[in-house]
């Protein structure tokens, strides 16, 4: 009878290849290009403070409190007014904020 090996030997998973002739969003080291998967929206004429629509690209949109924005406009923070908390978004990622009318009261 022989004895086994002590010890495991362990074998190393190979990064997924994409297959010959496709593309891939990612670059080198899977970072993402340059190239924003969605136009911007421009969020200058909306002001801190204002009650915003927002949808995101993926799940349900929400109603929010524009809390905070960066002075180029690039990024918002909005606070929930469905109890979510605050959450920040960039005007690259394919969120859109649409502001809601005030009451007149």
């Amino acid at each position: 009878m022989t004895r086994a090996k002590s010890g495991t030997r362990r074998l190393r998973r190979r990064p997924e290849q994409p297959a010959a002739g496709t593309t891939t969003s990612a670059g080198i080291h899977g970072l993402r290009d340059s190239v924003p998967d969605h136009p911007a929206q421009d969020w200058s004429g909306i002001e801190v403070g204002a009650t915003v629509h927002v949808i995101p690209p993926a799940g349900l949109p929400y109603l929010g409190r524009v809390d905070a924005k960066t002075p180029d406009s690039g990024i918002a923070w909005v606070v929930s007014l469905e109890g979510s908390g605050r959450q920040m978004h960039g005007k690259r990622d394919g969120v859109r904020l649409h502001s809601v009318p005030r009451p007149p009261w």
